[in-house]
């Protein structure tokens, strides 16, 4: 862990979910090892860090990542909220897209495509959402997600968005 991730409850909670939660884990290895995020989180503003890979293990680090495919910022209840997560890549997998679309500030994870579909699938994020299984499946059915055409187009039309206001220094 990094001195700065250490010197924050919800940096440190959240980087020691991405290297030691067996889902977390588990869902990292459905990745390519170059598949990186940005993140920042709310309470931080304008702090870019960066999940980055090394050696197998999922590390989160100060600083920007220099090509993210994702690009996400955290609020502190957010990252309780996941924390409290039990079960599989599915469970977890629904409670992020639950934050993701969530109407509360304090509880919404601020997220943005960064890189084109083909990308995504080309790093393993298509085969990481088929192992969410049909938890994932049925949420993205209730939000009118229920093929590949759909997926594509939902990323296309995310990706289109500019950067967010928290990704600004």
């Amino acid at each position: 862990m990094s001195d700065a991730a250490a010197a924050d409850a919800t940096v440190s909670r959240l980087e020691t979910l991405f290297r030691e939660h067996p889902a977390w884990v588990g869902a990292a290895r459905k990745l390519e090892e170059d598949a990186t995020s940005g993140v920042f989180f709310g309470h931080r503003p304008g702090e870019p860090w960066h999940l980055e890979r090394i050696q197998g293990v999922t590390r989160l680090l100060p600083g920007t990542a220099a090509d993210p495919d994702f690009v996400f910022c955290f609020p502190p209840r957010a990252v309780d909220r996941l924390a409290a997560v039990e079960g599989d890549i599915g469970s977890f997998a629904v409670e992020l897209f639950r934050l993701i679309t969530e109407s509360d500030p304090q509880l919404r994870v601020g997220f943005r495509v960064a890189v084109a579909f083909p990308r995504l699938v080309r790093r393993g994020y298509l085969g990481l959402l088929a192992a969410g299984g049909w938890r994932v499946l049925a949420f993205g059915a209730t939000r009118g997600v229920r093929s590949l055409a759909q997926l594509r187009a939902l990323v296309d039309a995310m990706r289109r968005r500019e950067p967010e206001t928290w990704e600004k220094s």
